[in-house]
């Protein structure tokens, strides 16, 4: 929908998405991408960035990438629109960059950009810039190129964050699901097609303005998204106008938009706080993991001696953390102290031995 469509609140507001489809290796993260960049494809003259950018590339593909819908007898639309569909988000930016980041948090509303750069004479002003961006990528990446600080700014709290390590079993030799389908392909074509202002009925007004006297329900407070629930409101609009646009091609905006919209939203933020956990991994939690898969596989009833776990553990962690860690896992109820030998060994079970 670009710029074609909006509602409008104190502001016209656009229904462009910055969504981070974010799960661990083999879930069908670049299927997805790939799949809906298949069909957006099939829309006329639609506006593609380079998987690789720097801050300067962006605002180059943004402003060759001019829009001009024609509205007779209305006057035309004229914007700037570019899609980054990203694979993966560290090859989109390999690393946290202030001037991308900058860049894409001012892209987000259309608001006009102008940018001089010295030596070259070049003067690049762009009066309705907008970027729709999709990206997969891990929880450790995400958490390791997002600084904390960026959690506090801007650009994370414009981001929707879809986490799920669901895999899915199908027959990889079925033919269904290969091509592209027809109906699918006018449905975004019709999509592509739609222009005007949302507006809203008087049932969806009543529930948004419920919701928020309410406290705006579930509360989120997760410490890294603190500033994205001063955004839920946004995210909820831009969805539901996505929800009227797939039931049909009249731009209103009921109560059943509210509920659907809120449901997507509600079910992506519920395993949000997840993606912290899963990336924030480090060294140690990952040697735990294979001490433990060690001592499973070695405990065939009588418990594993400890000098076999140290010598197990000494190639994984430094020295000094080995016993740390032994302790950590008897806390946590990971592996269970057995006894001691005639020896002075102590011996310990997997909690988790089948």
């Amino acid at each position: 929908m670009e710029m074609k469509t909006y509602l409008q609140t104190s502001s016209p507001l656009y229904p462009n998405l910055y969504v981070f489809i974010v799960g661990n290796p083999g879930v069908g993260k670049n299927r997805i991408i790939r799949v809906a960049k298949r069909y957006m494809n099939e829309i006329p003259e639609f506006h593609f960035a380079p998987t690789s950018l720097t801050g300067a590339a962006l605002v180059d593909t943004l402003a060759a990438s001019k829009r001009f819908i024609a509205r007779l007898p209305d006057p035309p639309i004229e914007y700037n629109n570019t899609v980054i569909t990203a694979e993966e988000l560290t090859a989109f930016m390999h690393k946290y960059d202030d001037e991308m980041v900058g860049l894409l948090s001012a892209f987000y509303d259309p608001d006009p950009y102008a940018q001089s750069r010295r030596g070259r004479d070049i003067k690049i002003k762009i009066d309705h810039p907008q970027v729709n961006l999709m990206s997969g990528t891990t929880p450790s990446n995400l958490v390791q190129l997002m600084p904390e600080s960026a959690w506090d700014q801007g650009f994370t709290s414009r981001c929707i964050l879809v986490h799920s390590d669901e895999r899915i079993v199908g027959d990889d030799f079925a033919q269904e699901g290969r091509s592209l389908a027809d109906d699918l392909i006018h449905d975004i074509k019709m999509i592509g097609a739609l222009s005007g202002e949302f507006k809203v009925t008087s049932e969806y007004r009543d529930a948004v303005n419920n919701w928020r006297a309410l406290g705006e329900p579930p509360v989120i407070n997760h410490p890294k998204l603190l500033h994205y629930k001063t955004r839920r409101r946004v995210h909820l609009y831009k969805l539901s106008m996505v929800s009227a646009a797939d039931r049909g091609d009249v731009l209103l905006l009921t109560k059943d938009d509210f509920n659907r919209a809120m449901g997507w939203l509600v079910e992506a933020e519920s395993a949000m706080p997840d993606i912290f956990t899963a990336g924030s991994t480090g060294t140690d939690s990952r040697a735990l993991e294979e001490i433990a898969h060690y001592i499973q596989l070695k405990d065939t009833g009588d418990g594993v001696p400890e000098y076999q776990i140290v010598n197990f553990a000494r190639t994984r962690v430094p020295m000094h953390s080995i016993l740390r860690i032994i302790e950590i896992m008897t806390a946590s109820g990971q592996i269970t102290a057995k006894g001691v030998d005639k020896m002075g060994h102590r011996w310990f079970r997997s909690a988790t031995r089948h």
